[in-house]
């Protein structure tokens, strides 16, 4: 019967090292887990954004611009109503302050700046669209208030936003179906502003507007009842002959 060798003082040194080895590799790959778990935790946000976004940036210059705008500002000459966190409730009729061209001025070149340092922050973005709104600058109200309803598709002041830009724009179409287009375009903003927003009164109330404008009375009718339902005030008798048909 023959026996099996004994393992030499080698071949004991390289199993030791092998079992030590592999002990270690353990808590190296649980090392390995949690760097990937940190960098998981820092790139979500960039990766996987938040749904919900509203409000101003916590920034002195956007705070200060917010301060001359809100209350001194108009929209042009139009019965939609529109909000945004920069300039506060616009009521259609509304006067704006006589210096409110000096005002927004002021207002974009501290947004500029502020802009500077919060270059991925989309508030920033909706806040220069509203600006771009007010001085009648569509074109670009339109492609910023885009780009931020592209990156957070319920945003809602953004879509409020790119609505009331939409509809304005459309006013100026000379073409009666260019304009329709656009119309309904800025119909569908508006309807993607849900209940639970805080500018869906806002929302509600244009909505009714412009459907009644592309001649979708009943639909109109029913949305101007519910603005009414709200017991909101502005623009009550606008709504309530809506309502009438």
């Amino acid at each position: 019967m023959s026996e099996t060798p004994a393992p030499n003082a080698s071949e004991l040194a390289v199993a030791e090292i092998e079992r030590r080895l592999q002990w270690r590799a353990v808590p190296a790959l649980m090392f390995l887990c949690l760097l990937v778990l940190l960098l998981g935790v820092a790139f979500w946000p960039s990766v996987f954004p938040p749904q919900h976004v509203a409000g101003l940036p916590d920034d002195p210059d956007v705070f200060t611009a917010a301060t001359m705008l809100r209350s001194h500002v108009v929209i042009p000459a139009t019965e939609l109503r529109f909000e945004s966190a920069l300039t506060g409730d616009v009521i259609p009729g509304m006067p704006g302050a006589p210096d409110a061209d000096e005002r927004v001025a002021q207002a974009a070149a501290l947004i500029d700046r502020a802009r500077a340092r919060l270059v991925h922050d989309v508030r920033i973005q909706v806040a220069r669209a509203a600006l771009d709104l007010v001085r009648h600058r569509y074109r670009d109200a339109e492609r910023r208030y885009h780009g931020a309803v592209n990156r957070y598709s319920s945003y809602p002041e953004a879509r409020l936003g790119l609505g009331v830009t939409l509809a304005l724009a459309g006013e100026l179409e000379r073409s009666p179906l260019a304009r329709r287009q656009r119309f309904l375009r800025a119909i569908a903003q508006f309807a993607a502003v849900t209940p639970h927003d805080a500018e869906y009164e806002e929302a509600l109330f244009d909505r009714a507007i412009l459907l009644q404008r592309v001649g979708r009375r009943d639909e109109a009718a029913h949305f101007a009842r519910e603005y009414l339902g709200r017991g909101a005030l502005v623009g009550a008798e606008r709504m309530r002959a809506i309502a009438a048909g």
